[in-house]
């Protein structure tokens, strides 16, 4: 009974208002507030790929030999160390959902009831128009890393056909004909430069630092910054004459990213923490050394996904929505396996190698010794 007087409270403050009000405000906010829901549940998707490969790529070449003098020293190693990481084809498109379940809005203010009552009666016509056939509500588009992308068709003529009380033809007419999600950058590639210090050496162990401060590498990226810290044990040193070496390493890393994409300008921004263990292992021929490893990295992100309506939807409907912002949360955990030489000349080195994982990662940089 409580439900039905809430309902038909909602109704009479509604149905005034369908007439009080110009129709064009009210298709507004249903825009805005249906806008926000479809990228919503859609951010993931689209956003995920660009953390994940810049991050995993920013992550490689933390080492590049496994030895660690045995007697405690004091030295720095200064290197630059380049990675190119590539993005998957799975990683170009995903599934867009279009949301069609109900919210509960009681409670909320009175306006957002309001806006939530007629948000709730377009969902309903859209189901409606879904189990007609006459809607997908589904529709394969591009990621941050796509192309041009899709959205979703919305049956002007069906909803006008079958409007409501509530919702009348003048607010539907308002309504441009597609729902278009945000286009990608169209890229294959990941590139990132770090600049990284190593010091030792205390009981057979290193200390690993690495920092940027926000730069561009790629304007498909934008600004992206982040900085790291490490510290690698060489436990076959308490080995008498081992036949290589080997040590643990452990190691931690910050990024943000902020960027805008496509045409709408659509601005991402994300924080990013990466935790990573690895196991790897060298041996040294004259002033060749080649080496391998194996490492487990988790990540985790924090971010936000502003947006307005692309400019044809803008141009069909002659205005635009105030921007939306939705939050971004998501993980990922990989192994990664790594092949890799290095070459001594003297205090310089000079190696490259390859990550297997997930992703395709190549990386390859200098360092030069100091010894105080």
């Amino acid at each position: 009974m409580r439900l039905y007087c809430m309902s038909v409270l909602l109704f009479l403050l509604a149905v005034p208002a369908v007439h009080g009000q110009i129709p064009r405000e009210i298709t507004k906010g249903l825009l805005e507030d249906y806008s926000r829901e479809i990228f919503e549940q859609n951010a993931e998707g689209f956003m995920s790929p660009l953390v994940i490969v810049a991050n995993v790529g920013a992550n490689d070449a933390f080492y590049n030999h496994a030895f660690v003098p045995k007697e405690n020293a004091l030295y720095f190693d200064v290197s630059v160390r380049s990675m190119i990481a590539f993005v998957l084809d799975e990683e170009r498109t995903f599934t867009a959902v279009l949301p069609l379940a109900r919210k509960n809005y009681a409670g909320a203010p009175p306006d957002e009831q309001l806006r939530g009552f007629y948000l709730n009666t377009f969902k309903t016509l859209l189901r409606d128009a879904a189990d007609a056939g006459e809607l997908e509500t589904e529709v394969v588009t591009a990621t941050v890393f796509g192309g041009q992308g899709n959205g979703f068709v919305i049956p002007k003529k069906y909803l006008q056909e079958n409007a409501s009380l509530i919702l009348d033809s003048a607010i539907l007419a308002g309504l441009p004909s597609q729902l278009s999600l945000t286009p990608g950058t169209n890229q294959d590639m990941v590139i990132a430069a770090v600049p990284q210090v190593t010091i030792g050496s205390w009981n057979s162990t290193e200390l690993l630092l690495r920092y940027i401060p926000p730069v561009v590498f790629d304007e498909n990226i934008g600004k992206f910054s982040f900085f790291g810290i490490a510290a690698k044990h060489a436990f076959t040193n308490w080995l008498d004459n081992p036949p290589f070496h080997a040590a643990f390493q452990v190691g931690f890393q910050h990024s943000t990213i902020t960027n805008e994409v496509g045409i709408t300008r659509a601005k991402l921004e994300a924080a990013t923490d990466l935790f990573a263990v690895n196991l790897h292992a060298s041996r040294r021929f004259r002033w060749i050394e080649p080496y391998v490893g194996i490492s487990f990295e988790m990540l985790n992100s924090d971010g936000s996904y502003t947006f307005t309506l692309p400019q044809n939807i803008k141009d069909e409907i002659g205005y635009d929505i105030d921007p939306q912002t939705v939050p971004v949360t998501l993980s990922d955990n990989a192994f990664k396996g790594t092949l890799g030489v290095t070459a001594h000349l003297g205090p310089l080195q000079a190696f490259v190698s390859t990550g297997i994982a997930k992703h395709l990662i190549f990386s390859g940089g200098i360092a030069y010794r100091f010894i105080p």
